[in-house]
This record gives C-alpha cells, sequence and structure tokens, in this order.
C-alpha cells in the first residue's frame, strides 16, 4: 500500500533549509542562533537525523513562526 501522507521529517527540514537561507545564514551561523552544533544542521538538512519536537518549538520561538509553518509542503 502506497503511504498517503509525505515524510513530514523531510517537509521539516526542507523547510528549515529555506529559512536559513533566506537569512542568508551558513549552517555554523544558524547553529549558534539556536544552539546546536552545524553538524546537527547538516544531519537534518541531509535526512540524516529527525529533528526534535523541542528543538522544532525552538527554531519557531527564536524566528517567531508558529510550529505548523515548517508542516508547509512547498
Amino acid at each position: 500500500m502506497q503511504e498517503v501522507f509525505p515524510n513530514y521529517y523531510e517537509v521539516i527540514t526542507k523547510n528549515l533549509k529555506i529559512l536559513r537561507i533566506s537569512q542568508n545564514l551558513s549552517q555554523e551561523k544558524f547553529a549558534e542562533i539556536v544552539g546546536c552544533s552545524r553538524e546537527y544542521i547538516s544531519r537534518l538538512e541531509n535526512n540524516k537525523e529527525q529533528i526534535s519536537l523541542q528543538m522544532l518549538l525552538n527554531i519557531s520561538k527564536i524566528y517567531n513562526l508558529k510550529p505548523e509553518t515548517f508542516f508547509n509542503i512547498q
């Protein structure tokens, strides 16, 4: 049976990358702002790791975005 829903981890990390690039931030600077390592951001953007709810909420708060913003398919 084919999956009906998109892989939301991929959608979220794609939107995180769009946010980072729209702010003209390197992975290193973005990581510094959100309080994690550059390696973690790289793993997220390359779908090697799944973002935690706590990190998603933290990024949403820092950028004054609703968490559901990251679930929008672009």
